[in-house]
């Protein structure tokens, strides 16, 4: 599995391209030579001084930057140019060819997500899925199941989560470049850039979920959530912490969002018999 770059706002930070690599220097610090071919995905975090070169030599190997800040808000997607359409492009469109295609596809949608849903649960208490799935499950019985996990502030948990869905939606992004689908050929997000990773997104939402629980149990202990003037960020140390949470399930996640791929790929060939 390839392995992404964090590069995360550091006073004294600065990146360079240095040929076929990238020379990361930190004030203090030896610097590091990092391959671009070793890089599957790269996200940029907060403010930090970056050659335009970095970009470019990403960019031109197919690999796309992601450019979030520490209020959980995505800034900028570079990706890879390429005037021509991805290989799936006519395949794709037959989900919005007529209405019961789409109604098609968005059941799927609903369906997994309900699997998801199940499975977050299932973690959290096993008592409480088994309750939801003897007597049905809806998306309400979530909601409610859920709130009981939420901080008081909604504010925490809408900064906290911001941060987390865009890793997510970095790696689904990826995983549907290198799937040769179109990002933005999305049912449910129609008209949406990145339609279609955000159609992925929507089902992973629970797993979303169950990340910012585990990182709110010690964020107030940790002082990983401060304030200033405009309002509620994660600090450096916070989004180091919600980093290596996300690679420790990174191999699980990413193995979820290919077999969603591959799931789209089997309601193509059904839909064109």
């Amino acid at each position: 599995m390839d392995r992404t770059l964090y590069l995360n706002e550091n006073k004294g930070l600065t990146v360079l391209r240095d040929g076929p690599s990238v020379w990361v220097k930190e004030d203090g610090k030896a610097g590091r030579r990092i391959p671009a071919r070793l890089v599957g995905r790269v996200v940029v975090i907060g403010n930090l001084r970056l050659e335009a070169g970095v970009i470019t030599l990403f960019t031109q190997n197919d690999i796309p930057v992601t450019f979030i800040n520490h209020r959980g808000d995505e800034l900028a997607v570079a990706m890879p140019y390429n005037h021509h359409l991805p290989r799936h492009y006519e395949e794709q469109k037959i989900f919005l060819d007529v209405d019961e295609n789409i109604e098609r596809f968005k059941c799927w949608l609903y369906a997994r997500k309900k699997e998801t849903q199940i499975n977050v649960i299932r973690r959290l208490s096993k008592g409480f899925a088994g309750l939801f799935t003897a007597k049905g499950f809806r998306g309400k019985d979530y909601c409610r199941f859920i709130e009981r996990f939420k901080p008081s502030n909604d504010e925490q948990w809408k900064v906290v989560s911001g941060v987390i869905s865009n890793l997510f939606r970095e790696m689904i992004i990826v995983c549907i470049l290198k799937a040769d689908l179109d990002p933005h050929l999305g049912v449910l997000h129609r008209r949406h850039n990145f339609s279609l990773a955000l159609d992925i997104s929507y089902v992973l939402e629970a797993e979303i979920d169950m990340q910012c629980i585990q990182f709110l149990k010690t964020a107030e202990e940790m002082s990983y959530i401060v304030r200033d003037q405009s309002g509620l960020f994660v600090s450096k140390e916070g989004m180091r912490d919600i980093i290596h949470r996300f690679e420790n399930r990174k191999k699980q996640i990413c193995e979820t969002v290919e077999k969603l791929i591959d799931d789209i790929f089997e309601l193509m060939r059904e839909l064109r018999r």
